[in-house]
């Protein structure tokens, strides 16, 4: 399948990033083949590549041998090239993450908070970003910016998230305390501690944006559901994050569960508090550790939740295949893998007796138990790097404002 490149002058950077994305898709590939696969004429291909390869984004893994006339070089991402720095601040966890520019993960930082505070929140990420700093040294200035992803609503339904004991006996102060999160004072401060730009998304947008840039399937319409403290979800539509017209599509959270037994909305049925108040109802502590997850004494009791749980969600998740028709639903976030497997099970079988439309393909997230933060890493990189739609709207929208002010000028 090509890739579709422009070659008009106004579509420069569109075409660059074109080229970033195929190369960090099929490394070592050749000039040739990036002709192959664009359609864009050589001599673009070799100007755009030189200045890649000037600026140290690409670099010369070799030679193409067995054809006439002079070698052909191969082109593949240079990792030290860029970066991206990314910080997920959730309801249970303060994270960081350093990405090279391939997306491999340098460095993967945590702190266990419950429902941070501002103050508590900016001492936490600024000592994760100094040790960024020293891990970088010299190369901090080719990080491209910090991204920031958070859920939203952090301060509501704490009725039903809120485990922490201290902080449940006092909701009034704890809710005016998290109202600091409905702003965006947060994402102007870490942009002034890091003098870089600041990317901010909910926390699902992030986590789809990393499968788009990072991930290996071919997909380019499926719906992400990221399950953490709560849930949420953004739906991708041909390759990109679908926002809708107020930026909420995709808030799965936020639909009535089926029959409220875990929780009015779905975000509180399906999460990582559900499973926590399922197991302590249980009289059963949660495993510490992703091995201990798959002991005998713990099967029933995740067997029960997932298909309780998935009796919640399938009203919601039969809409969502109904409006828009996703190839691959992916399931991403923090529930332990054996958790996600037993669910996945459990959805595709209610699913097909609920739908009459056949069930897509549902699978666990590449990124996955880390997909918050790697989001918000890769937000920078796919902001300044990956080829999206809307740089081309862009050049059209200047080009016809240029048009309309020239005709105003000869009009006068």
């Amino acid at each position: 399948m090509k890739s579709s490149g422009s070659t008009s002058e106004q579509s420069r950077i569109y075409n660059e990033r074109i080229i970033l994305h195929l190369v960090r898709q099929h490394p070592e590939i050749s000039r040739v083949s990036i002709a192959e696969f664009t359609g864009l004429s050589a001599q673009t291909i070799s100007v755009i590549t030189s200045s890649l390869l000037e600026r140290q984004l690409l670099c010369v893994t070799g030679k193409v041998k067995g054809r006439r006339g002079q070698p052909s070089i191969k082109l593949s991402i240079n990792k030290k090239g860029a970066y991206g720095l990314g910080i997920n601040v959730d309801r249970d966890h303060i994270s960081a993450a350093l990405l090279d520019f391939s997306g491999a993960c340098v460095l993967l930082l945590e702190r266990s908070v419950s429902f941070p505070s501002e103050a508590l929140a900016k001492n936490i990420a600024q000592d994760l970003i100094e040790e960024v700093k020293n891990t970088l040294g010299d190369d901090w200035d080719k990080v491209q910016g910090i991204g920031f992803a958070k859920p939203d609503y952090m301060d509501s339904w704490l009725d039903t998230l809120v485990t922490d004991s201290n902080q449940r006996a006092d909701l009034t102060a704890l809710k005016a305390a998290l109202a600091y999160w409905q702003s965006d004072a947060f994402e102007a401060w870490l942009a002034d501690f890091t003098g870089t730009h600041c990317y901010c998304q909910n926390d699902a947008v992030a986590a789809a944006t990393s499968e788009l840039l990072l991930g290996d399937s071919p997909q380019r319409d499926f719906f992400y559901l990221f399950v953490s403290t709560a849930c949420g979800g953004s739906f991708v539509a041909n390759g990109e994050c679908y926002s809708g017209g107020h930026g909420k599509a995709g808030s799965f959270g936020l639909i009535p569960s089926a029959t409220g037994k875990h929780g009015k909305w779905i975000l509180e049925a399906l999460s990582l508090s559900s499973l926590r108040r399922f197991f302590a109802a249980n009289q059963t502590d949660l495993p510490a550790s992703e091995e201990a997850w798959l002991g005998d004494e713990y099967a029933k009791l995740i067997s029960t939740w997932a298909r309780e749980v998935a009796a919640e969600v399938k009203y919601a998740l039969a809409s969502v295949i109904a409006l828009y028709d996703p190839e691959a639903i992916l399931i991403g976030g923090r529930l332990p893998e054996a958790v996600l497997k037993e669910l996945i099970q459990h959805i595709e079988l209610t699913l097909k007796s609920h739908s009459m439309l056949p069930v897509p393909m549902i699978r666990i997230a590449q990124t996955s138990y880390t997909a918050g933060v790697l989001g918000a890493a890769v937000l920078p990189l796919y902001e300044t790097f990956a080829p999206q739609q809307n740089l081309l709207l862009l050049s059209s929208k200047e080009r016809s404002s240029k048009e309309k002010g020239s005709k105003g000028k000869s009009s006068k």
